[in-house]
């Protein structure tokens, strides 16, 4: 019997294409599950509280649990991957997820169930950045590009399909149901990753985890979320929204100093040497930021402007993710031989005019003609764009910065869309009017951030100084991502 494994730096011959899409499966699949997780209880959270008897103030907890633990630990686990290898920290991540969805879905008391969503963050951010840092090291070629096209449709849909998910269960079932739902999807995700991944890393090497370093960061990222998602509740004048948002500018100004007196830094200068990869990174933040902002509020608007009930409303948001996924999967193939940062640039003009059209939504538009058109050309903006935003990132760093370099990466996806959801909520909420009313302003700021996104992109990339260089290419000196060798 032999199987076959994938190692991070030798070639012996190409695994079967069964291993590799076993392979994709494992790591797409469990950041479906942690995509979900962020957005499948919200339609259950009507009957959690009645069931728990739980306010407002304390039901809001239960997704706010999950979304700071995840954003909080997303920098510092991609190092836990660097140093112990990412196969072994993925696995763990996603049972760290089984257990917690077990602990929240049966919770009896609201303490039990916030810390069962705690561990569903926690185990989501230790997931979450080693499996795209696997993505980029054992994947190559054409191979690597359409994994990266998968990953970045599973993350697409994975907010939409949370809606629909969490109202179909909790309309079938319980609401339990969509905490539970993890338990059997995440050993489907460790049984299939053992028998194809397996658990070594033979690329690992001893290093320090930066412990220091760690913590300033986690506190840094996670009062900085907690901040925004106040700013979300009660406004940006706020004092606890305020606070800390001083606090984490604070933490991120120490950050730097005691990086530097550690014998090998967590946040390597080496990232963020290449004018390419910032220019990226910075997309990313701006772009998820219009996402984010995007389907919640637009949501909003379906439920309350055009009387859509949430399940309706979630498949109504569902056409903008079949078009990222036709896009991803199957015209980015074709594009193949134009540059992808010209590409990119392209995919974010056609979000720009997606979210214009929206900008002309009020109390008479109705969903065919003036909902699903821009829904679908966003999709397919997106869907350009995304792919080479993650292969400049993740394909061009030196692999043993692979997991901090994705930890960075989801971090800035994770701040970028709780910055959207309150920054956008100004015009949502303006003069007190209803969505009918204010949904068009929040479009009109969006498309503000994608313009100046656009104009980042060309600067960084095309600008006065930038580095001419094939398509997404690797950095000088960085090691090919991905190898494959077959253990008997």
């Amino acid at each position: 019997m032999s199987a076959d494994t994938v190692t991070g730096e030798t070639r012996t011959r190409p695994a079967s294409s069964r291993t590799w899409g076993l392979i994709l499966g494992a790591i797409v699949g469990a950041e479906f599950m942690l995509q979900l997780d962020g957005t499948i209880v919200n339609m259950a959270l009507p009957a959690l509280q009645s069931d728990l008897g739980l306010s407002a103030a304390s039901g809001s907890w239960v997704p706010n649990a999950f979304l700071l633990a995840f954003g909080g630990l997303l920098p510092s686990a991609g190092r836990l991957g660097d140093v112990f290898g990412h196969r072994r920290v993925f696995v763990a991540g996603v049972a760290l997820i089984v257990v917690a969805s077990l602990i929240a879905g049966l919770a009896v008391n609201v303490e039990m169930l916030l810390v069962g969503r705690a561990l569903q963050g926690a185990g989501s951010g230790i997931a979450g950045p080693t499996g795209l840092a696997l993505l980029a090291i054992v994947f190559e070629g054409e191979r690597q590009q359409r994994a990266f096209g998968m990953y970045s449709t599973i993350t697409g849909l994975g907010a939409s399909a949370g809606m629909v998910l969490g109202g179909l269960l909790t309309w079938a079932g319980d609401w339990r149901w969509s905490l539970l739902v993890n338990v059997p999807v995440g050993l489907a995700v460790i049984a299939i990753a053992l028998g194809v991944l397996g658990l070594k890393d033979e690329a690992t090497r001893s290093r320090p985890l930066g412990l220091p370093s760690a913590v300033l960061v986690t506190a840094a990222v996670t009062v900085a979320v907690y901040g925004l998602v106040h700013a979300t509740e009660e406004g940006w004048a706020d004092t606890w929204t305020v606070v800390p948002l001083a606090v984490s500018a604070v933490l991120w100004i120490l950050l730097p100093v005691v990086d530097s007196r550690a014998s090998e830094p967590l946040l390597p200068g080496t990232v963020f040497a290449d004018r390419a990869r910032v220019g990226a990174f910075l997309n990313l933040l701006l772009l998820a930021s219009v996402l984010t902002g995007f389907l919640i509020y637009l949501v909003q608007y379906l439920q309350g402007a055009l009387r859509l009930d949430a399940l309706e409303s979630g498949l109504g948001i569902l056409p903008f993710g079949l078009a990222l996924l036709v896009t991803t999967q199957w015209l980015t193939k074709r594009l193949d031989r134009f540059d992808m940062k010209a590409r990119a640039v392209a995919g974010l003009a056609l979000v720009l005019v997606g979210v214009l059209w929206l900008s002309r939504l009020d109390g008479g538009s109705g969903y065919l003609a003036d909902v699903l058109p821009p829904l679908v050309v966003m999709g397919v903006g997106v869907g350009a764009a995304i792919v080479p935003f993650n292969m400049v990132i993740l394909t061009t760093v030196p692999a043993e910065y692979a997991g901090v370099t994705a930890g960075l990466l989801q971090a800035a996806l994770t701040i970028g869309g709780s910055l959207g959801l309150a920054v956008l909520l100004i015009p949502f909420t303006r003069h007190g009017r209803g969505p009918a009313e204010n949904i068009s302003g929040v479009f009109g700021w969006a498309a503000v951030v994608t313009a100046a996104a656009i104009v980042l992109a060309l600067l960084f990339w095309f600008g006065p100084g930038a580095r001419r260089g094939a398509q997404g290419a690797p950095d000088a000196g960085a090691k090919e991502p991905g190898a494959v060798t077959e253990k008997k």
